[in-house]
Order: C-alpha cells, then structure tokens, then sequence
C-alpha cells in the first residue's frame, strides 16, 4: 500500500487520523533521531550529562529560537505547557483586588489552573464572553478594551483556542496590554507550525508552545517563553543543581528551569533535525494547502445546508483545524452535556463504525467536533468524515 505523507510518521497507517490538534503526530525522523540521541546518553552518561548536554541543548534552543523569531536565551524547554504555565502561573504576584482577564474559550486544564491559584491568593479570574461564529476581530478587541479595569493587572489568552480551533489576535491585545502596563500570557500550544508568526512580533511577556502537536516532534517537547523583565520573577517548580550562586549557565532563567535533577533530554534534542525535514520538504506550503482543505470542509457545511455550524467563517481565524456544532437532535449524543464523560465513549462508537479518530467536544453546554488537518490526511480522509457525519446524523 502506499503510504504516502502518512509514510513520514509513526502513526499506525489503518485508522483515518483527524485528531492531530489533540496529542500531535511523530515524524519517524524525529522518533529516530531520539533514539540516537538517547543511545548517546546512556552509552556514556557522565560524558554527555557532565561536558556535553548544556552545549546540546543551546543549539537545539538556537534552532527553536530562530524558529519562533526570539533569543534562545529567552527560551527553556519544558515536557508540555500546563507544566510550563503553572511555573509561571504560581509566581505570580497577584493579590486581592487584582484582576486576570480571559475569554470563556481557553484550555480546560489551564482554567482549572487560574481557578485553583484565585481560590488560594484571592484575585479575580474575569471571563469575557466571546459569541461565535467568531468572524469580527474589531469586536473581539473591543470587548477586551470594555473590559479592562484600574485592577487589570494580567490577560491571558489562547493564540489558537483548542475547543472551539480559533485564531486570536494575540498581536493586538499584547500591544493593548503593554500600553497600559498589563502583563501578557499567551498559551500558545497550538502556534508553532500550524500558523506562520513571530514571538518579537507579537511581543507577549510570557509565550508557552508545545512541539509535539503542529512541529511532530516526539512527545514531551514544549517551551516557555520569557521576556528578560519578567524571567526572575518565575520561581523553578523542583530547586536543584540550577538554584544558587555556582549555577553555570548564562542566565538565572535557563539555570532555574532547565536543570531541574538528571533528566532525559533527548526529545528537547531532535528540534533541529525536524526544522531541517521542514525546510527540505517545504512545509509552509504543506500547512498553507492543509488550511485550504480545512476551508474546503468549511465551505461544504454550508453548500449541503448541513446542520453543522463552525465556530467561524472568517479564514483569517481558521488554521489547520475546525471546530464545528453538530446536529444537537442525534441520538448518538443524547445525554452527553449532562454527563460530559459520555465523550469517549461516543469517540468509541464513531471509531468502531468508521475507523475515524476524531474528538468530540462539549463547550458552552453544546457538543462539537473538531477536525485536524495535518500533511498525512487527504480529500478522502475528508469525504470518510461526511459519511460517518451522515450515518450518526450529526450533519
């Protein structure tokens, strides 16, 4: 059989894959070059851990910041950004009376965060409604612009929202945000490789962004961003090596947050050879034409009079992914809002009939699917989804 693009990743090649926004993809170069990498570590362990690790991991930092448009000495790697944002989160100097501002879209895991730590110092986590379809950027800044107060001291916000896959003008809010002396959080776990940008253009204080989604790299990739103001205001999450006055490294930043006890840095390692397999293969291109079938998708919901509702109709909000309603009347979903759990086995169901990997979502008490394009899928992973649509009666 020929596997085409799908040949270039480890997943298994039977199921249709529409669920790359939920846990990524491994390039097979990128899973190849770990074990390389791993072999390195334990064939000599006080070799490479003692002289060659610290050089390692700055190059790989290098590539990743030229990558993202930032100083490597800006960056530290981390195994997934929740882990990178509740270091930062918990640091926070927010009291009482403060305020962090955010819309009603962000990731679950990281609003439980803000809940936890408002619970503990007091401050007010304020929620902006954010109506979709999301298809007017001007109304979105000025619903921030109404909401901000003399105790907005934080706004934190989604470059791409991953319940509802929209794009946010993150570049615009940052450069409210610094006028008026509020500090920015961007959550960018979806950014890197799925939308073309740069960190010195959007200039958030603080950028979190996962590589094991959108750049395919082996689980347990991530970074945090930090701007040279802010970075000795994050204390690490362990105290270790990195802590004190005969830390080695160039910054108290990269020192707190990169060493934090022996560790196995060899996924952080495989970033350049998987920048190296992008610009072989062109893969701005291979994204810009992955966006075009997720627009293609978009534009059949309303050519067939599809009950299906996309969260936007704005191409300049849609990346490589899709969040749209389903039909809320098909039995196959009955119950789910009450009892949330009921999610996976719906994915279950649709996966046994269909053999289609694709997440469900309840958001705002409705159900949603979202659908991931990414370079292995094509117009007949596409049209597979429309039957299974069809079968379900969820169109």
């Amino acid at each position: 059989m020929a596997l085409g693009r799908k040949g270039w990743f480890v997943l298994d090649h039977d199921p249709i894959y529409l669920a790359h926004g939920s846990y990524g993809g491994c390039l097979k170069l990128a899973f190849e070059n770990r074990l390389i990498w791993h072999k390195k570590l334990e064939s000599n362990p006080h070799q490479f851990l003692v002289y060659e690790s610290s050089h390692e991991i700055q190059k790989s930092r290098e590539r990743l910041g030229q990558y993202l448009g930032c100083n490597q000495s800006n960056l530290v790697y981390f195994p997934n950004p929740s882990t990178a944002l509740n270091a930062v989160i918990r640091s926070l100097n927010l009291t009482k009376n403060d305020e962090v501002l955010t819309t009603n879209h962000e990731y679950g895991a990281l609003d439980k965060t803000w809940q936890y730590y408002s619970s503990k110092k007091g401050f007010h986590y304020k929620k902006i409604n954010i109506d979709i379809p999301f298809d007017d950027k001007q109304k979105f800044i000025k619903s921030f612009l109404e909401n901000i107060t003399n105790n907005t001291k934080l706004i934190f916000l989604s470059h791409i929202t991953s319940s509802t896959a929209l794009i946010f003008p993150v570049k615009e809010i940052c450069k409210i945000a610094k006028e008026r002396n509020i500090l920015t959080i961007i959550d960018g776990a979806h950014g890197p490789a799925q939308v073309d940008f740069s960190i010195s253009d959007i200039k958030p204080d603080i950028y979190v962004g996962a590589c094991h989604k959108w750049m395919c790299s082996p689980k347990g990739v991530s970074f945090l961003y930090a701007n040279k103001n802010i970075q000795d205001s994050i204390d690490p999450l362990v105290i270790s090596w990195g802590w004190g006055n005969d830390a080695s490294n160039e910054s108290q930043f990269i020192d707190y947050h990169q060493w934090q006890g022996t560790n196995d840095i060899s996924a952080y390692l495989t970033i350049p050879s998987i920048l190296d397999f992008f610009k072989k293969h062109n893969w701005g291109q291979i994204s810009s034409n992955c966006h075009n079938l997720i627009l293609d998708v978009k534009n059949m919901f309303s050519q067939f009079d599809s009950k299906c509702q996309p969260t936007s109709n704005n191409e300049n909000h849609i990346g490589q992914m899709l969040s749209f309603k389903i039909n809320q009347n098909s039995k196959l979903i009955n119950g789910v809002i009450k009892n949330p759990n009921k999610v996976t086995e719906i994915q279950s169901i649709i996966f046994n009939q269909s053999k289609i990997h694709i997440p469900i979502i309840v958001w705002d008490s409705q159900v949603f699917m979202r659908i991931s394009i990414q370079a292995y899928n094509t117009k007949d992973d596409v049209y597979e989804m429309f039957k299974m649509l069809k079968y379900f009666n969820l169109f």
